[in-house]
């Protein structure tokens, strides 16, 4: 059994992605100077904790473009990447192992986290799509070891999920994580 931030991190941990995490609090006026050490060397589950609960009820408007898709993309990334961590741990509890259906639930997720890119409302999607969902798919192949495929296939089932009600969702698929907000 694992910690929830101990897979976040072995599966999405990354320098590049703490840099970005610092840059959007930055931009957000949302770090204190203190911070930037830990931010970049502290636990990654932790790391993202706090991005994401700085930036949930942040105000973008009056950011410049780029600001705002910046921070945008940071909150949507870290949000997810936390309740990706819960599935994770939801599956590993349950004991729910990756099924040989990936490719099918692989397609599913990507077309249907396409089809929201770019849509009002769903401002920073395309950077946690592309992040979250790559390296998912990456782990989930066969020949990565057991305990990655598993985790990347929470993940996937966790993002089908938002498309429960849709034409092609597997009910086997569906993993209830708590929303965080």
């Amino acid at each position: 059994m694992f910690k929830i931030p101990d897979r976040v991190a072995d599966l999405f941990g990354d320098h590049a992605i703490r840099i970005e995490v610092w840059r959007a609090l930055t931009a957000a006026g949302q770090t204190q100077g203190y911070e930037e050490k830990y931010l970049e060397d502290g636990p990654f589950g932790e790391v993202v904790r706090i991005t994401y609960g700085r930036l949930k009820n942040f105000d973008m408007a009056a950011l410049p473009d780029d600001q705002r898709e910046l921070v945008a993309g940071a909150k949507a990334l870290s949000h997810r990447l936390v309740t990706a961590g819960h599935a994770i741990d939801l599956a590993s509890k349950a004991d729910q192992r990756a099924n040989e259906d990936w490719p099918q639930l692989l397609a599913f997720v990507q077309q249907k986290c396409a089809a929201r890119m770019g849509l009002p409302g769903h401002e920073g999607w395309e950077r946690c799509f592309t992040y979250i969902v790559g390296r998912a798919e990456a782990f989930v192949q066969p020949t990565r070891s057991a305990e990655d495929r598993d985790a990347g296939y929470a993940v996937l089932r966790h993002f089908a999920s938002f498309f429960r009600r849709d034409a092609g969702f597997e009910q086997g698929w569906l993993i209830e994580v708590p929303d965080i907000g």
